[in-house]
């Protein structure tokens, strides 16, 4: 493989956890191979010591009950069978009398050799582990064991875990290169949907979004959301810049047609009355702008910084009777109806210019005469504070549209106004963890601020 490929894969933290892993199961295959040649090596060694010194006392037993001769027969008997130890044994003058073993010398006691197994008597063997010892008689008896077989095995058991634990180890290895490979693949794809994204194609998504997954499939996801939403966001973007631009031209259109007429006014009444026209001007636009910086102010959320404990009860009361006099004076009719009391935690201004914003909308788009109800009330699932009067009201399917920044729903939008009423509300109905609820009042409209139970 190039190296120009290899280069990733090295910095994949996927492979390097592989390599970890490959590197622990090596150092656990050695580990445990040289554990296990060191522990069946001992254990070997003293299964046969004690089987070759049992033997022993087992010969000398029976020299001693029943002769050298019955104890010769005996020992060859033994030599004879599957897997029997080696013997030699010869009497006090020397003479051999029983076993196969080659004379290994006069030295007595435990010894350990390593023999050529083509000399007569030890063909087949490579180490031997013996006891020479001297009988009373003068007699002298050596029982060995070969430990060449134990280790062959021993060889052949190791040589077989070396084995099958280095093709584990290339498994694993394979494995790793081939998930990484495969994980890089799906990064590299995410890597260039983001970069698209960065060089302005915003309808670039990833193709391997998975929400319910693997990591890099629920990573897709949250990116593919989150492309969706900066989507959203732009087009709400240009669809506000587009309604600001709209709404402001109207008054600055006006302003400079007024300032014009003052200028060329031919009386100081005339001149006065057009500066004053364009002062108007001038307020509607300065008072849009300062909704639309309201309005941001609650978006961002930094108006939590001021919550406190606020009496709801007071504060409907306090605003509907602020616009009791406006809206009975118009030939209007406002009742007010309020559970209490009634306390939240929240920001009384914010909770103020949403009640004033519903009831100003109810205001503007009721015809005189028209009853106007203010509600407050607590139920299990939450507080609702509702403004409903019997107008023209809004067609069901524009209740979403109504709730956008600069959505004007009269034919010319030529109503006064901002177009940010009902938006604001809604903003403060989220900022408190509520919602804005419209609803069909039949006839009429019932716009309700639903702010989440207090606990």
């Amino acid at each position: 493989m190039p190296l120009a490929r290899l280069s990733p894969l090295w910095r994949s933290t996927s492979f390097r956890i592989s390599l970890i892993h490959a590197a622990l199961l090596a150092a656990a295959i050695v580990g445990a191979g040289t554990g296990g040649w060191v522990a069946t090596r001992g254990a070997a060694e003293r299964e046969a010591h004690d089987r070759i010194a049992l033997e022993v006392h087992a010969v000398t037993l029976e020299i001693q009950a029943e002769g050298l001769k019955a104890a010769g027969d005996a020992v060859m008997a033994r030599a004879e069978r599957p897997g029997a130890l080696e013997y030699r044994l010869v009497d006090s003058a020397g003479r051999h009398v029983a076993g196969d073993l080659t004379d290994l010398g006069p030295n007595e006691g435990w010894r350990s050799l390593d023999v050529d197994g083509s000399a007569p008597g030890l063909e087949g063997k490579d180490r031997l582990l013996i006891l020479t010892q001297r009988l009373p008689d003068g007699a002298q008896l050596t029982v060995g064991e070969d430990l060449g077989r134990a280790e062959a095995l021993r060889n052949t058991l190791f040589r077989t875990l070396l084995l099958w634990g280095g093709l584990a180890l290339a498994l694993g290895l394979a494995a790793g290169l081939y998930l990484t490979h495969r994980a890089l693949e799906r990064m590299n794809a995410l890597v260039r949907t983001v970069r698209a994204v960065a060089d302005g194609d915003l309808a670039a998504r990833a193709s391997d979004a998975r929400p319910e997954g693997d990591d890099i499939g629920q990573l897709a996801a949250g990116v593919n959301q989150m492309l969706d939403r900066i989507s959203v966001l732009m087009a709400a973007v240009r669809r506000v810049s587009a309604d600001v631009a709209h709404d402001l031209r109207t008054p600055l259109s006006h302003v400079r047609q007024r300032l014009d007429a003052a200028a060329t006014a031919a009386t100081p009444e005339l001149r006065t009355a057009a500066l004053q026209s364009a002062n108007d001007g001038i307020d509607r636009a300065l008072r849009m702008f300062d909704a639309m910086l309201r309005l941001a102010e609650i978006e961002a959320g930094a108006a939590r910084a001021r919550f406190a404990t606020i009496d709801l009860t007071e504060l409907t009361e306090r605003v509907a009777d602020a616009y009791r006099a406006e809206l009975e004076a118009s030939g209007r009719t406002l009742r007010v109806h309020v559970a209490g009391p009634i306390v939240v935690e929240g920001d009384a201004d914010l909770l103020t210019q949403a009640l004033a914003n519903l009831l100003e909308n109810a205001l503007k788009h009721t015809r005189a005469g028209a009853a106007v109800q203010v509600r407050l009330v607590e139920a299990h699932d939450g507080i609702g504070l509702s403004v409903e009067d019997d107008g023209p009201g809004i067609p069901t399917e524009m209740f979403k549209v109504a709730v956008r920044p600069f959505a004007r729903l009269d034919p010319a939008r030529a109503a006064p106004g901002t177009g940010l009423g009902l938006a604001i509300a809604a903003g403060v109905a989220n900022l408190h963890g509520g919602r804005l609820l419209l609803e069909d009042a039949r006839p009429g409209l019932r716009a309700t601020v639903l702010l989440a139970a207090q606990t």
